[in-house]
Formats: C-alpha cells, structure tokens, sequence
C-alpha cells in the first residue's frame, strides 16, 4: 500500500466548511428582509403607540377600584387583538426583529392584564370587600388578615369548594 493519492486525486484533503456560501455571495434559497419604506415604518410605529397606550390604561385600570377595574377588560381585549395582528403582520412581512419581539410582549402583558382583571370579575364579591378592607388596614397583620379574608371569600364562592 502506498500513502500516495492515486493519479488524477488531489493531494490537498478539502478544508471543513468551504461548501458554505460565501458573505459576497448570497445562496438562491436564502431569504432577504424586504426594505420598509417610510409610510410602512410610521404605520407600524402608529400602531405599536396605540398599544402602548392601551397598555398604559389596562395598568392604570388595575389599580382603580373595582367598577372601574373593567376597564382593563375592554383595553386588554382590543390590545390583545392589535398585538396578534401585529405579531401576524411582522412574521408575513418579515418585519424587523423588534417589531416581533415587541407583538410578543404585547401579547404576554395583556394576557396577564386580562387574566388579572377577569379573575377579579368573576370574584366581585370578594373582591369589593377586599378593596374595602385593604383602604381601612393599617398595619401589616391587618393586611395579612384581609389578604386571608379575601382568599376564604373566593373559596366560599366556589360551589363545592367553600364552607357553605
């Protein structure tokens, strides 16, 4: 046996990876982002300030008594919608990175907006009586002891889950 390559091979073994396509070079299959031109940007960033705003009022929904609490509903419903058009428009599109990631974090605080405020709704009761009782706590075993109260009203309301 000879460690000589037969007659005609190369006698460089091939370097790893200079199949890949080079930068100067794009391959056919892959994808370019398209260029966004300026109406699109200030549509997008239009809207992306709607959703900010309807953020703003779900949180400051959220800290109101409780009439008014369903407020956050409504402003989390409408941003949950905007934020999966969004998030549906910047995958179809291609959209900037940010733009998606933005739709994402939309998505999760509205969700947890809507979570938090609907929960609350369905425990009208309990919650009402939790709001007055927080407003009329002073010290911290008092808060406690509403926290407590407020979780042994949600149970009571639960058909075959409370005390009743």
């Amino acid at each position: 046996m000879s460690a000589s390559p037969p007659p005609g091979q190369p006698t460089t073994p091939p370097v790893p990876g200079s199949d890949k396509p080079r930068p100067d070079k794009p391959s056919k299959d892959r994808r370019e982002r398209p260029e966004v031109d300026d109406e699109t940007r200030r549509f997008y960033s239009r809207f992306i300030g709607w959703l900010v705003l309807a953020l703003i009022i779900g949180y400051a929904g959220l800290q109101l008594p409780l009439p008014w609490r369903l407020v956050t509903i409504a402003a989390s419903l409408a941003g949950l919608a905007g934020a999966v058009v969004l998030l549906v428009h910047a995958i179809r599109k291609r959209l900037m990175a940010s733009t998606t990631i933005a739709a994402v974090i939309f998505i999760a605080c509205f969700g947890f907006f809507l979570f938090s405020a609907a929960f609350q709704a369905v425990f009208w009761e309990a919650s009402v009586q939790f709001d007055e009782c927080l407003r009329s706590s002073v010290t911290e075993r008092s808060t406690q002891a509403c926290y407590d109260e407020y979780e042994q009203n949600m149970f009571d309301s639960i058909p075959g889950v409370g005390g009743e």
